[in-house]
């Protein structure tokens, strides 16, 4: 498990790294049937994220951002340079990512996450 979540966050760190100039648009604007504003104040935007088996995301971004898992399922994930990865979900699973910029596709199950963008990380990131 510990290896899934590595591999996991060295790709999404690794899709990270693209100048703003060429970052996609925010989730909510680029996938909105998919990405829900569920809440968001000062400090935190909380997105509920709900997708049916085959759906296929566009490319899009978060700031640095704490996902939780609702769900199981198996999505396949293309980063920004065009690298795949496939991942397995289960419910309670917890990924940090920073600046993630990509696609994904459920290719079975469930895909169901709470997704924690972090405003004051987002100011710091790099």
């Amino acid at each position: 498990m510990r290896r899934i979540m590595t591999a996991v966050l060295a790709f999404c760190l690794g899709a990270g790294v693209a100048t703003l100039a060429q970052r996609a648009k925010d989730a909510t604007l680029v996938d909105p049937d998919v990405h829900h504003v569920a809440m968001e104040n000062d400090h935190v935007r909380v997105l509920e994220v709900r997708a049916p088996v085959g759906y296929k995301s566009p490319m899009h971004s978060h700031p640095p951002v704490l996902a939780v898992s609702v769900g199981s399922g198996r999505l396949k994930i293309t980063s920004r340079d065009g690298e795949s990865q496939i991942v397995d979900t289960r419910p309670g699973m917890i990924l940090w990512l920073e600046d993630a910029e990509h696609t994904w596709e459920l290719l079975a199950g469930n895909h169901h996450f709470i997704a924690i963008e972090v405003k004051a990380a987002r100011s710091t990131a790099k």
